[in-house]
């Protein structure tokens, strides 16, 4: 899809970062991470430098300003899943915060025009705690570079009870011009991943969207059965990779 810039939103480490670099080595990728003390440890990390990765301290949405980002309590020594929980919306579950961080808050049109980048082609990687629609509302100013968005979604405000869930991230998208793709979880689940591309890429690129679609089934149907039959051959499988 010939993407020359990617912002990874909601970073929490970098690693998708890193991925998006393995496969477009020469685009500008942009990592997202408002939570402080995931930054902190971003903006030293020797891998995400080396690899010509920004990382930005900024919460992505739909105004430029500041806002209060609630922190909810991680072990930021090792990776795992609470180091990325943190959002712009208050938990009131188990994950409720254990403190309130101030943070800047961009627009990512406002952000890719001031970069120069607003003629570029673009994909996002959405991963904001219940925050994606202000992140696609934010992205007005240069929704014609858009291509491609991942985008993670709830079916029920697991977050926050004001954020926005599933069929309105879809009902925007929609309007602006995108089509649903696949998703990597049943659409009944309270929260999975969406893909978007833009309506009506070149017949060549749809027929490579539907080759990568295909090769991904078939990795998947493999990796269920060996969980079924051989659990030991999946792990060494996903070791080696």
């Amino acid at each position: 899809m010939r993407i020359e810039v990617v912002c990874d939103v909601g970073s929490m480490d970098g690693a998708d970062a890193l991925r998006f670099r393995d496969m477009l080595p020469s685009a500008r990728i942009y990592a997202f991470e408002a939570n402080p003390e995931n930054y902190k440890r971003m903006a030293v990390d020797p891998a995400l430098r080396e690899r010509s990765i920004q990382v930005l301290p900024f919460a992505v949405g739909d105004a430029n300003g500041s806002a209060e980002f609630f922190l909810v309590g991680a072990d930021y020594s090792r990776p795992n899943e609470s180091r990325g929980m943190s959002s712009l919306y208050r938990r009131t579950d188990q994950f409720a915060p254990v403190a309130v961080a101030q943070v800047k808050t961009v627009r990512l049109d406002s952000f890719l025009t001031n970069e120069h980048a607003a003629h570029a082609r673009v994909a996002l990687w959405i991963d904001t705690e219940g925050a994606a629609y202000e992140v696609i509302a934010g992205m007005q100013g240069v929704l014609r570079q858009v291509q491609v968005l991942h985008v993670e979604v709830e079916t029920a405000p697991l977050i926050g009870a004001e954020q926005k869930l599933y069929p309105d991230v879809k009902s925007l998208l929609h309007t602006m011009g995108f089509r649903e793709l696949a998703t990597d979880r049943d659409r009944g689940q309270l929260q999975f991943n969406v893909v978007y591309v833009r309506h009506g890429p070149p017949w060549l690129t749809q027929g490579w969207i539907w080759l990568c679609l295909l090769c991904a089934r078939v990795r998947y149907l493999g990796a269920s059965a060996l969980q079924r039959w051989c659990p030991s051959c999946l792990r060494r499988y996903q070791a080696a990779r």
